[in-house]
């Protein structure tokens, strides 16, 4: 009688979770009905539950799970038990490292605090060796379901992005989320935390259309035509008490961060940064995102934008002032290479070098911003006289100092001679060539340089062979 009155008044706490990909069979009504049977099988007493609905299994973001060890297992004025009460291992987390979910399973413990899976019973204490052998195996399939999950969510989102709509994430400032039919027609804007409840729906993004899209479209106007500085930007909404996102104050790299963001010319990017389960994120190369433009509609002018990125590009001379000491390495190697190959077409070495000076070449250093990869190409009033130039793109910070070969039209460049080519955009894929083919965009500069230049033709007449 004494040790039957002993098991009747043993306390625990119970402990649920359901994920939103979790089934219902999962619920957590369900995991607790399983759980009060297991405890009225074996007498005891739930004095306490924590749950976490709609979370997924890794420790991140699990505030139930938190308190569960905060206000019970490791506080020392809590009221006594002896079991936390879960209705499976995948129940208690989905932990990636095994030995995190046995870490926790230890702390219980190290508090004199036994968890049990309800569904597998308390331990075999006469075979420990097969219990924990089966923890472990449970433990690796919890961990293994929610890889290969992230997996399949992380494909979709994928696929879904590369059609222009939104894998998920909050609406940039002066943006919205709207949902789509199967139709891909509107049906309504989408309140915050709120998410499509059907799977074949959709969610694009809009301009808001409210005071927020207006102050959007102001900073770029103070930028653009206003010839406001970035730091006036932020003073000008500060002083007016107009605050960010964030309910607050503007500063530079915010108005940055906005006056770049490819979202306001309705460009759809994904995959800018990579942290499954709830690993570090780390960011992507430009090469790994996912870039649709035309997704949605544009809050922002595309020619509007395309000025504000030029002059944000010379708001940052020690970008292109690094690459000084590049850009003649990389004009003496591409000098050099055309002065072999001038050569042993029959020019002597002074004739190759008074060529190279008048050919139409032009550098520029790779840059690389919050959300764009750019290239300021500068001609002077003597290379717009022909029509096509080679632009070479120069990396500053590898040893591979050429990077890409480009075939501009000088029509291209603003009346101010200078071109901002963006990566990625029609310009870009049609202006871009291989190396194997810089030998005929040679033979083609110093074409035009003969049939433009009386005095070249008469100086370099072995050249009309050649081209």
């Amino acid at each position: 009688m004494l040790n039957i009155s002993q098991q009747k008044f043993k306390n625990a706490i119970a402990y649920y979770r359901h994920s939103a990909e979790d089934k219902q069979e999962n619920s957590i009504a369900i995991q607790r009905s399983h759980v009060e049977r297991f405890a009225y099988e074996h007498n005891l007493e739930i004095i306490h539950e924590e749950a976490d609905e709609g979370v997924s299994g890794l420790l991140a973001n699990r505030p139930g799970f938190e308190r569960l060890f905060i206000e019970w297992i490791e506080n020392p004025v809590a009221p006594h038990f002896e079991y936390v009460l879960v209705y499976d291992v995948s129940r208690w987390g989905r932990f990636q490292d095994q030995d995190q979910a046995g870490h926790y399973v230890y702390l219980c413990r190290k508090h004199n605090k036994e968890v049990v899976y309800v569904s597998r019973g308390f331990p075999d204490i006469s075979n420990q060796l097969f219990s924990s052998l089966e923890i472990s195996i449970q433990r690796y399939m919890a961990a293994e379901y929610s890889r290969q999950l992230s997996e399949k969510v992380f494909h979709g989102c994928i696929k879904v992005s590369q059609q222009g709509y939104s894998a998920g994430g909050k609406a940039a400032y002066g943006m919205t989320r709207q949902l789509l039919d199967v139709n891909k027609k509107p049906i309504r804007i989408l309140n915050a935390r709120e998410h499509k409840q059907i799977a074949n729906e959709r969610v694009t993004f809009t301009p808001k259309n409210d005071e927020t899209t207006e102050i959007v479209r102001k900073i770029f106007d103070l930028f653009v035509n206003e010839r406001f500085s970035i730091i006036e930007i932020a003073e000008y909404f500060n002083q007016k008490g107009i605050f960010s996102a964030n309910a607050k104050k503007w500063d530079t790299s915010k108005i940055i961060r906005l006056l770049t963001n490819e979202i306001y010319i309705g460009t759809r990017i994904y995959n800018k940064t990579w942290g499954k389960l709830k690993q570090k994120s780390v960011k992507n190369k430009r090469s790994e995102w996912i870039i649709v433009p035309n997704a949605f509609e544009a809050t922002i002018d595309k020619e509007v934008f395309k000025k504000a990125q030029e002059k944000i590009y010379w708001l940052f001379p020690s970008n292109w002032r690094k690459g000084i000491h590049a850009i003649k390495k990389a004009k003496k190697n591409i000098c050099n290479d055309i002065l072999q190959w001038l050569t042993s077409k029959g020019a002597s070495e002074f004739e190759a070098n008074e060529i190279i000076l008048e050919l139409p070449i032009i550098f520029s250093i790779k840059l690389e911003n919050i959300t764009n990869v750019y290239w300021c190409f500068l001609i002077s009033e003597k290379i717009r006289a022909y029509d096509n130039v080679l632009g070479i793109s120069v990396l500053y910070d590898s040893k591979k100092i050429i990077e890409e070969l480009f075939v501009f039209s000088t029509q291209n460049f603003t009346s101010t001679n200078f071109l901002i080519l963006m990566e990625n955009t029609p310009l870009y894929h049609k202006s871009k060539i291989e190396t194997k083919n810089l030998e005929e965009v040679i033979l083609n500069l110093l074409k035009q340089i003969n049939e433009s230049r009386r005095w070249f033709r008469k100086k370099y007449k072995f050249l009309e062979n050649l081209i």
